[in-house]
């Protein structure tokens, strides 16, 4: 499954008009009365007559990322291993630092793809559990809730409450489900 994401550069890089097509256009916004102007810091669109095309401007768009507060990509993720806490599903999830990973934690699974909405959410992560050399894995969708981030020195890890067994409880993911 091919993965396409945009990163924060290449966010700022088309801070200039992004075009969409749209059934229902709404005023171009340089003909809108100062009053009814979106509030800076938010999108505008309008309409390009040529095309019947909208523009959506991005250039107020406020970017929360930096090298202090970096973003992940799905290229970081796939691939990435899944520990268990062996703490069951039941258990609230409490950050967890340190120097390394616990001891008491497995590697149980990877990631292997994103699931996402029609509307662009992320609805949760593809995980293979078992198997070897990619043969006899199960394949299930982790809720993007489940799945949480830890650090460890320089080394981030991703990290769930499931247990062992309840993760290979987990019935297998249907690809038929999403765009591939």
């Amino acid at each position: 499954m091919k993965t396409f994401m945009i990163t924060a550069a290449a966010a700022l890089a088309f801070a200039a008009p992004v075009y969409a097509q749209d059934t229902a256009t709404p005023p171009a916004t340089d003909a809108m009365p100062a009053e009814t102007m979106p509030a800076e810091g938010t999108t505008t669109t309008e309409t390009v007559p040529a095309t019947g095309m909208t523009t959506t401007d991005m250039s107020d768009m406020e970017v929360a990322l930096s090298p202090e507060n970096p973003g992940v990509t799905a290229s970081w993720l796939q691939g990435r291993a899944i520990y268990t806490t062996n703490q069951p599903s039941t258990t609230q999830w409490t950050d967890a630092t340190g120097d390394a990973v616990p001891g008491e934690w497995n590697e149980i699974a990877n990631v292997s793809d994103i699931v996402m909405s029609p509307e662009g959410d992320v609805i949760g992560y593809i995980a293979d559990i078992g198997g070897f050399l990619g043969m006899g894995t199960h394949s299930v969708l982790l809720d993007r809730d489940v799945l949480n981030m830890a650090q460890f020195g320089d080394d981030t890890v991703l990290a769930t409450n499931y247990s062992q067994e309840e993760l290979e409880a987990l019935p297998e993911f249907d690809m038929d489900t999403v765009r591939d």
